[in-house]
């Protein structure tokens, strides 16, 4: 890997730009459910926290799959049995983060009456959560091997397609799991 910084500048700069844009619409996404948003305030709290989680889990995995495609130690390979350990561990952590937080999230909601039903929640939490773990865990995988096979830095290329990606596609799908659950 080349770390000069015209070389991390030149491969950066483009995917940056895109992402910003990809940011963009996710704010002009997030605006357009803003009557859902002032209908359900609880989900002002949540947007934030399972943009923050799902972007969480992403990285631990590009982190391990980019190291381990670099090293060896995993195959560029989607059947290769150590990315899919990784691809199932990613998953588990997910259902348990998502879970845990749908639970405490229902329980305050619960108490300060601040949403809508606590099963509803629950599903609309889960649900959305299982998207946004799958969908980060697909975007991962897919960027780390264009990203590998095309021999550039992850750091520069994985990492800041994800995040952003996996902001938007947490906005999306927690939209999507309120307009299937209660609206």
């Amino acid at each position: 890997m080349n770390y000069k910084w015209k070389h991390i500048f030149k491969e950066s700069v483009g995917v940056l730009i895109l992402m910003a844009f990809i940011g963009i619409i996710g704010g002009q996404v997030l605006h357009s459910i803003e009557e859902v948003l002032l209908q359900f305030p609880i989900f002002l709290f949540l947007i934030p926290l399972m943009n923050g989680l799902g972007g969480n889990l992403g990285c631990i995995l590009a982190s391990r799959v980019s190291s381990g495609f670099h090293s060896g130690y995993i195959e560029p390979d989607i059947l290769d049995r150590e990315l899919n350990d990784n691809m199932f561990v990613t998953l588990l952590m997910g259902v348990i983060m998502f879970t845990s937080i749908s639970l405490t999230v229902a329980a305050t909601s619960s108490i300060l009456s601040f949403g809508p039903t606590i099963i509803n929640l629950i599903i609309i939490i889960i649900g959305s959560g299982l998207i946004i773990t799958i969908g980060t865990m697909i975007i991962t995988i897919s960027i780390s091997l264009i990203s590998y096979k095309k021999r550039l830095d992850p750091d520069n290329i994985v990492i800041p397609i994800l995040t952003t990606l996996a902001d938007l596609l947490s906005i999306i799908s927690i939209f999507f799991m309120v307009w299937v659950v209660i609206l």
